[in-house]
């Protein structure tokens, strides 16, 4: 029988790096915004339900998806992005199943890759399965902390990080699903970090593993599908791949 999913989608951050003067997951890629890029492909999985958490200059959101079947909630204060998820508890009170979690800007997810995520969780029967990848430079990802079984025991932020836990290559690639029951009781637990005052989402995987909940994996080896726009370097890269893979197409 098919495991019931909700995708959440992150979409309230300013994109202070690229400006700020438009909701950063409407910037267009070409022709279309980032946005739409990801969400043409989680429909292929025909989620009971698309949900986007909105925020800032969230009428440009409305307005480029206004054909397209989506929830919203709101997060009023950028406060992070466990604070960002922890706003959709009310929509879901009533769901019962997985929850894939993904944020706005990473357009060149695969569906291939999303199908192979939640393959790895529902078959393994995970609490939560996250997707990583090993960049040839790490730096400023969240590094995957393994316990003795080889789950996951937690996720070291950039910031946060011991230089040993820095020397760890298998890093977040920031797409995640969870049993939407345990996640959102864990959510609760959540904490500030000490040194930005924000919500991370990441914390939830400590929380979770210490009560005894299995996290795991699964790693792509396609770094690119992984890239998130946050910069303008970073949108000009984004440009140069996908006028390789259109060119290749």
């Amino acid at each position: 029988m098919k495991r019931k999913l909700v995708v959440l989608i992150l979409a309230a951050g300013k994109g202070k790096r690229l400006g700020g003067e438009s909701q950063k997951v409407v910037k267009k890629l070409f022709d279309k915004p980032l946005l739409l890029y990801l969400i043409e492909t989680v429909e292929m999985l025909k989620p009971e339900r698309i949900v986007l958490v909105v925020g800032h200059k969230k009428e440009e959101v409305f307005e480029q998806m206004k054909d397209r079947k989506v929830e919203y909630v709101e997060q009023q204060l950028p406060m992070g992005t466990g604070h960002a998820v922890m706003q959709a508890d009310e929509v879901l009170k009533d769901y019962h199943g997985d929850i894939l979690i993904l944020c706005g800007d990473v357009p060149f997810i695969t569906i291939s890759t999303l199908k192979k995520l939640i393959e790895t969780h529902t078959s393994n029967r995970n609490c939560g399965t996250i997707l990583t990848v090993y960049p040839e430079n790490p730096f400023g990802y969240g590094r995957i902390i393994r316990n003795g079984k080889g789950t996951v025991e937690s996720i070291a932020e950039e910031v946060n990080a011991t230089e040993e836990e820095k020397d760890i290559k298998e890093v977040n690639a920031g797409v995640y699903i969870f049993n939407k029951k345990k996640l959102f009781t864990a959510l609760k637990y959540l904490k500030p970090d000490r040194i930005k005052g924000e919500y991370y989402f990441t914390d939830v995987v400590e929380i979770l593993s210490s009560q005894g909940q299995t996290i795991n994996t699964y790693t792509t080896d396609k770094l690119e599908e992984c890239i998130g726009i946050n910069t303008s370097e970073d949108f000009r890269k984004a440009q140069t791949l996908l006028r390789r893979i259109k060119n290749n197409g």
